[in-house]
């Protein structure tokens, strides 16, 4: 199974395209359809990482690109992976990149969560863009917390140890 840590997200099936199992993948802000520019893309299914072989990758506008995989070939095969986390293996230059120079959010899924005052709150597990408010998705114990992806909620982030730890405004979370 690949790991999340050697991936990065870039985006989630939103919905079908056509009959033939075509798809559409909505790309996050800082994406293009150059970042699908690889042999294999990897779904998020049941929390782990599935490669599909992408067989043909073509932009629909601005944040949607057309995608083929060779393993779903019809309508009801696509249907099923509707709302499926899309991972493009890191490159080089993003596993070298320094978190202060290029931040992206993205880079942070997998780590695990620490807030001031209430200890572990669980992990990354996702971003999401919602009306151009993007949030961390984070796991606790399937207990789904969203967090505003905010610069100063961020108290400091430790690469080593893949952990974030955030000072949140008192009520952000109930745990």
């Amino acid at each position: 199974m690949i790991d999340k840590h050697s991936c990065r997200q870039i985006g989630v099936i939103v919905k079908t395209h056509g009959i033939a199992g075509e798809m559409v993948v909505r790309l996050f802000e800082e994406f293009s359809i150059d970042d699908m520019d690889a042999e294999f893309l990897f779904l998020d299914l049941d929390g782990g990482l599935v490669p599909f072989s992408l067989d043909e990758a073509r932009e629909k506008n601005q944040s949607d690109v057309l995608v083929k995989f060779e393993q779903v070939q019809s309508d009801n095969a696509a249907l099923n992976l509707i709302d499926a986390p899309v991972y493009a293996k890191k490159s080089e230059e993003d596993t070298e990149a320094n978190i202060s120079e290029d931040f992206s959010a993205y880079q942070l899924v997998g780590y695990q969560c620490q807030a001031v005052g209430h200890g572990p709150i669980g992990e990354i597990v996702a971003i999401r863009d919602i009306s151009k408010n993007p949030l961390f998705e984070i796991d606790n114990d399937g207990v789904e917390l969203l967090i505003p992806i905010v610069e100063h909620f961020i108290a400091g982030i430790d690469d080593e140890q893949q952990l974030v730890m955030f000072d949140l405004p008192e009520g952000l979370i109930n745990i």
